[in-house]
């Protein structure tokens, strides 16, 4: 017989105040008309519909116990449940159970979720992204506009999205229609450059064998940077990061030889350049791709089409967030930021 809701609940009462009887008010809400007795009985005792407090489980933990679960895993965010079960005494018993500890925790708002993975930061190399992100705190949008932000990416044949999700039955975890097939060392791949700036988003470079200095120069900067900077006189400053090819003597004397301004920059520092989205971007619209590339030139061919498909509009809202990345890194004291 279906639970009657709060609001049937004051309904019933509101009829019985008017006169009906509680077996023509049990026949409009199709239950007992017991049930309609005893929440009558309730209201002229509580003057509420609502159900009475229930003792529920009694718990297995003190309340000190309690804020010790809470406390050991705040100090050590990656310390496991069943470890805590095990060092922690029942009430009645020899001692508690993991999914008891994982009840405290999400009390609290405390969860078990896969941890961020970022780069290394060492003392020195986050002293030099807050010095720099201090530094460029408060450039303007019209100084960000006037930067072209750089980087390379590789990209491979197969590859495994962990975000993808497959919906199976119980048993039908290794079914063919439930696996996803995958090359642990990714298959072929390709390496590709690619510049972008307020206004201007260069091509799509592809980078043949190992990135050298000489490579660099030869493949990237001789062929499409120069020309971009000389097309597009509102690109003052052109940024890198600190890879062996871009710092090396020859490279940094080609770009001072051409008068090529280069923006300095923090090692280990991809949350602070806005063109690290646009390859997740551009990945996601690969493997959104059906059927997906399964050749090295099939893959080529789609990571072109697809840059070429990325709206300007989204390179801008990656720009304008300049400003609030930098800041963001004060406030973590050069530490790891959300982007």
């Amino acid at each position: 017989m279906p639970r009657l809701s709060n609001a049937e609940r004051n309904q019933t009462v509101g009829m019985l105040q008017a006169g009906q009887s509680k077996r023509q008010v049990a026949r409009h809400f199709h239950c007992s008309p017991s049930t309609v007795s005893r929440l009558w009985q309730r209201y002229l005792e509580t003057d509420s519909v609502d159900d009475r407090p229930r003792p529920g489980r009694v718990k297995v933990t003190t309340p000190e116990q309690d804020q010790y679960i809470v406390t050991q895993h705040i100090r050590d965010r990656f310390r496991t449940a069943t470890q805590t079960a095990a060092e922690t005494p029942g009430i009645r018993q020899p001692r508690i159970s993991a999914s008891t500890v994982r009840r405290r925790l999400h009390q609290v708002n405390l969860s078990a979720r896969s941890p961020a993975i970022v780069t290394l930061l060492t003392p020195l190399r986050q002293q030099n992204r807050l010095n720099w992100a201090r530094i460029h705190q408060n450039w303007t949008q019209i100084q960000w506009r006037g930067v072209l932000f750089s980087d390379e990416s590789r990209f491979c044949v197969y590859t495994l999205d962990r975000r993808e999700r497959v919906w199976r039955r119980p048993g039908e975890r290794y079914a063919a229609c439930c696996i996803h097939q995958h090359n642990r060392w990714g298959g072929e791949g390709v390496m590709v450059w690619a510049a972008i700036s307020f206004n201007h988003k260069s091509p799509l470079v592809v980078i043949e064998g190992n990135m050298t200095a000489l490579r660099y120069i030869a493949q990237v900067l001789r062929p499409t940077l120069l020309p971009l900077l000389a097309q597009h006189r509102d690109v003052i400053t052109f940024q890198q990061d600190n890879a062996r090819p871009h710092t090396a003597r020859i490279t940094m004397a080609f770009l001072g030889e051409h008068g090529v301004n280069v923006l300095p920059w923090p090692a280990y520092s991809p949350d602070m350049s806005p063109i690290e989205h646009l390859w997740d971007q551009l990945g996601r619209r690969i493997r959104n791709l059906n059927p997906r590339p399964l050749t090295r030139p099939q893959l080529i061919a789609a990571l072109h089409a697809e840059w070429a498909n990325i709206p300007q509009d989204s390179i801008r809202r990656l720009i304008r967030s300049m400003r609030r990345r930098c800041r963001a890194c004060v406030a973590q004291n050069g530490g790891h930021t959300p982007y």
